[in-house]
């Protein structure tokens, strides 16, 4: 893969009127965000643009020249316009609320995209931290990995609107919306819709092998594991995963198998990647980071599920360009996403990453 330089940090634009929303700072889409818990004083919350081509109701028409619409949606409480979020629940990830918060607003399953920003502002006195992701309404098997989403009441929400890229401008109430949607069309414009993501995930958290008699590669999870395996279902749903390759080991199993059963999906196991793979198999594993880049790009977003030492060893392929979310070993059940775009030559060519940390 070849790695982009990331783009210069956007800062924020000036503050607007209704809830006082006084916008600190909005950071790099390439910061990495690992779903930790927040300190109390901060409400972290997380949405998107949703965004497609005009006359679809999906964006599968990307790749024609048809001009991008966008959803709004209005508040009657404060009577304002602005794009669809909402704040995080307990047990959530990231990830996962924005596509509940999506969903609640529009009635749009969307399948998540790179990140656009993250906005810091005041709310009566209170910090609030909204992530943002470019969302797409891209029809995925993923979305059948998700509970059943209420709409939002129409108290909350009363009114939709799809409304062109190059004027939802003039209809969106905040200064940082509005920044928002300058964003989105920017990274759009440098194709960013066409984004594919390739997930590396280390699988949850494994009983410890000090004290487990049998085979190591029996190993199973501990109970904190699976509930981490839980919440990795909505993380892999909200990036509209369609491809799963794991490790056979029994904890790598155990991991991707709540995503694997709510949707159906066939996983692929191969011993490359298994706990022993690079030293087994050293030519295959090294080939087959890029030869899953490019599939990705072909098939859809992908995850592969495997071990510590052989994602360390990935991380180091990576270059040095985004080495301030790549350098770092990952947690058991902690996930790489890497926004993958197709280079002329066919290649694949990380625009941005991020990183979740499923709570167990």
């Amino acid at each position: 893969m070849d790695p982009q330089t990331p783009a210069p940090p956007e800062t924020a634009a000036s503050t607007s009127t209704r809830e006082n929303p006084d916008v600190t700072n909005v950071t790099n889409a390439n910061t990495p965000r690992n779903d930790s818990p927040s300190p109390s004083r901060v409400i972290q919350a997380a949405g998107g643009v949703l965004w497609r081509h005009l006359g679809s109701e999906t964006e599968e028409l990307y790749g024609l020249d048809t001009p991008i619409e966008v959803a709004v949606v209005h508040r009657p409480k404060y009577d304002d316009w602005s794009f669809p979020k909402g704040k995080l629940e307990a047990g959530e990830s990231l990830p996962g609320t924005a596509v509940r918060e999506i969903a609640e607003e529009t009635g749009v399953q969307a399948c998540l995209g790179p990140q656009l920003g993250v906005f810091q502002y005041q709310v009566e006195g209170t910090a609030k931290e909204v992530t943002y992701w470019l969302a797409s309404a891209r029809q995925s098997p993923a979305g059948m990995a998700r509970e059943y989403i209420k709409p939002a009441p129409v108290e909350e929400i009363d009114e939709l609107r799809w409304v062109p890229l190059d004027e939802v401008h003039t209809l969106l109430s905040y200064d940082f919306d509005r920044e928002l949607a300058r964003l989105a069309k920017s990274r759009l414009g440098e194709g960013w819709g066409a984004s594919k993501a390739l997930i590396l995930l280390r699988h949850a958290k494994a009983k410890n092998p000090l004290k487990w008699e049998g085979a190591d590669q029996e190993r199973p999870l501990k109970k904190r594991g699976k509930r981490q395996a839980v919440q990795l279902r909505a993380i892999l749903s909200a990036f509209g995963v369609a491809r799963v390759w794991a490790s056979p080991w029994k904890r790598c199993r155990q991991s991707v198998k709540p995503f694997l059963k709510a949707t159906g999906i066939q996983a692929i196991y191969s011993e490359i990647i298994g706990d022993e793979g690079q030293g087994r198999f050293p030519q295959e594993f090294r080939g087959l980071l890029q030869e899953l880049s490019v599939r990705c790009l072909e098939a859809g977003s992908t995850v592969v599920c495997s071990h510590e030492p052989a994602l360390a060893t990935w991380q180091r392929m990576l270059g040095p360009e985004f080495l301030g979310q790549t350098l770092m070993g990952l947690r058991p059940g902690e996930a790489l996403v890497l926004h993958l775009l197709r280079t002329p030559e066919g290649a694949g060519k990380i625009i941005a990453v991020e990183r979740h940390l499923a709570q167990g």
